[in-house]
């Protein structure tokens, strides 16, 4: 049952990113296209359909074309690689040159036991990650909903929010329901501008160090790592494979690169960005991830900063609303109390 509500979730979340990035273009198409003597623009539902009518060619050509490569590489080709990648004959290269580094050998032999470690967490992770791709391959038809799903939220909801604060009581209650809805959608939206910024981020990082390095098709490979980077927590390490697949003779350069460039992002970037567009502090970024993790692990980090920013608006509104209800009794204990003064005063005087 968690599994079914955490699969939920992270479709809904798909939805949503799908429709905060598809807004700027349905936009786009209203502000152009123009109908009637009024000149008026199209409806929102028309954009909408005329941008889907647009977008389905392609990627129903993709899908058809590349399915089966796509299956191929998760179930073949990328346990392959990792197998290969991890194998005894790379651990010995990787000894040899620890023997050969200028160390003393106290010192040598701590750095190799660090680095075997944190070789030994890399294959964790990137056996774990293929564990989750082979399990989530069933489930992938299931990513045609998100389109509809956003199709409804850019369509529906925005009628439906109006008519939900219409039925609520008139004046700071309708006020305050009001503020909550923009302060959600605010916050949702400067994730996903987070989310697309590391994704460019991380992109043209790639892009440039795959160059350096000598991978081959290193202009392809940093893109696909740029897209991938918008999938939290299985996309960084879906990259991270896809690199091995094709990183040829260099992949200690490119293994070094990789978690060079985690760490950085991870610890340095994305929480500046998310703190940026959601306002959160480093710190939380961090912790609410590694909570996500430990929770439900791969889909928890997916779902763990907008629930994160969903609590924060959620909270700090609680507050607000605490603290104006406290001045509002306040208020009416002064004036009951005032009242009967005035009451008391006039009785005395008669």
């Amino acid at each position: 049952m968690l599994r079914v509500v955490e699969g939920l979730g992270v479709l809904f979340l798909l939805s949503l990113f799908f429709a905060y990035l598809l807004t700027p273009a349905v936009d786009g198409i209203r502000r152009r296209i123009r109908t009637g003597g009024r000149n008026r623009p199209i409806s929102r539902t028309a954009a909408l359909l005329l941008l889907y009518a647009i977008l389905i060619v392609p990627i129903v050509l993709v899908w058809r074309f590349s399915g089966d490569a796509v299956s191929r590489w998760v179930r073949v080709t990328a346990p392959s690689s990792v197998d290969l990648l991890f194998s005894g004959a790379n651990l010995q290269a990787l000894n040899r040159a620890m023997a050969r580094a200028p160390l003393p050998e106290g010192a040598r032999i701590v750095a190799r036991d660090r680095v075997t470690s944190v070789i030994r967490v890399i294959e964790r992770e990137a056996r774990s990650t293929l564990h989750d791709l082979i399990d989530a391959a069933p489930h992938a038809p299931w990513l045609a909903v998100a389109p509809v799903l956003a199709f409804l939220l850019l369509t529906v909801a925005p009628g439906f929010r109006r008519s939900t604060l219409r039925i609520l009581p008139h004046g700071h209650l309708q006020w305050r329901a009001e503020e909550y809805a923009r302060d959600v959608n605010s916050a949702l939206a400067g994730y996903v501008r987070a989310q697309t910024a590391a994704g460019v981020i991380v992109g043209l990082f790639c892009v440039a160090g795959f160059t350096l390095i000598g991978v081959p098709s290193a202009v392809s490979l940093g893109v696909s790592a740029g897209v991938l980077e918008l999938v939290p927590a299985l996309g960084p390490m879906t990259a991270f494979l896809v690199a091995m697949t094709g990183a040829g003779d260099r992949p200690v350069a490119v293994i070094v690169f990789l978690a060079s460039l985690r760490i950085i992002q991870d610890y340095v970037i994305y929480p500046r960005l998310i703190r940026r567009g959601m306002h959160l502090s480093t710190p939380a970024v961090i912790l609410t991830i590694w909570t996500g993790a430990v929770l439900a692990g791969a889909g928890g980090v997916i779902l763990a900063m907008p629930v994160a920013g969903l609590l924060s608006v959620s909270a700090r509104h609680w507050r607000e609303y605490r603290e104006v209800e406290r001045l509002v009794r306040a208020h009416a204990r002064a004036h009951r109390s005032e009242e009967s003064s005035r009451s008391e005063g006039s009785q005395r005087s008669q």
